[in-house]
């Protein structure tokens, strides 16, 4: 077996076993009770929409974009500021937030002493992350099997053409991935971050290996991680005003990124969140970091 097989194996294996793990049942979502869901989470609205109960959603956060129809819906603040009596207000049937949001806002503990199901959804960095949350949501609600199905085959599909696009490439990048809300807030992310995880995905090396999560970016950290390529969230750029700002951080003009103009610019949801569309994020990243 080459190399390219194994890839592609180790890619779709988890996949395999989620297929047999699913709950719920074969009734499609029109033969049950229209639900009222709020979503604390821009994945779990995004995944709540691949399983077709996109338009029960009553209530979101301001991370839940994607699709662009969840705009309509009623925006209730970030899930640390979330409004116990608004969320009353809306009679939701379930509240769902992921599970280390459960963990660290106390709001959340309070929806759920008023007497509201909050449903505390595991997530990871995996490419199997929607297909994941979508069993877990199928055995606390009604979630047509079809539809697990139809995301499990789109899921696999992703990560065969993941598989075949990283073959094509020898060179393995130093990436580093910098956070910015201007250049007042600048951080880089260390391991054990969605961006690490990502990159590593897309067949890159994160440049920084010396801290885990997220920390001030410096000229320091600049000068050790030196990076072949600097990723960023289009907000963040755009909060630079565009790659002519970032001169404005010191030390940046001396990476080889910079030299070479290999600056990434992709959307936050779209690159880290590990939904539905991880695949295609993590080809399109890696299309973006390998020298042709």
């Amino acid at each position: 077996m080459n190399i390219k097989s194994v890839v592609v194996w180790f890619l779709i294996l988890p996949l395999l076993a989620v297929s047999c793990q699913q709950g719920g049942d074969n009734k499609s979502t029109e033969e049950k009770k229209e639900l009222r869901i709020i979503s604390l989470s821009g994945f779990l609205t995004e995944t709540l929409f691949d399983l077709g109960l996109g338009e029960q959603i009553v209530g979101r956060d301001i991370t839940s974009t994607y699709p662009s129809s969840i705009n309509e819906v009623p925006a209730l603040g970030h899930v640390s500021r979330i409004n116990v009596e608004a969320v009353i207000g809306l009679n939701p049937d379930f509240v769902i937030a992921e599970e280390d949001q459960y963990e660290s806002y106390r709001v959340l503990k309070q929806i759920e002493e008023a007497g509201i199901n909050v449903l505390a959804v595991p997530t990871s960095t995996s490419l199997q992350n929607a297909l994941h949350a979508s069993t877990y949501l199928s055995q606390h609600m009604p979630v047509d099997k079809d539809k697990i199905a139809e995301l499990e085959e789109k899921i696999i599909k992703d990560s065969l053409a993941l598989a075949e696009t990283l073959a094509t490439f020898e060179d393995e990048p130093q990436v580093l991935f910098i956070y910015a809300r201007g250049a007042g807030r600048l951080m880089v992310g260390g391991k054990n971050t969605g961006a690490s995880a990502m990159i590593k995905k897309a067949g890159g090396v994160n440049a920084i290996q010396s801290f885990d999560d997220y920390v001030t970016l410096t000229p320091e950290s600049l000068l050790e991680a030196n990076p072949d390529v600097i990723l960023m969230f289009t907000s963040g750029i755009a909060s630079l005003d565009g790659k002519e700002g970032l001169v404005q951080i010191k030390g940046i003009s001396q990476t080889p990124a910079f030299q070479h103009d290999r600056i990434v610019a992709m959307d936050g949801h779209y690159l880290v969140s590990f939904c539905s569309r991880a695949g295609q994020a993590a080809k399109e990243l890696a299309q973006q970091i390998h020298l042709e």
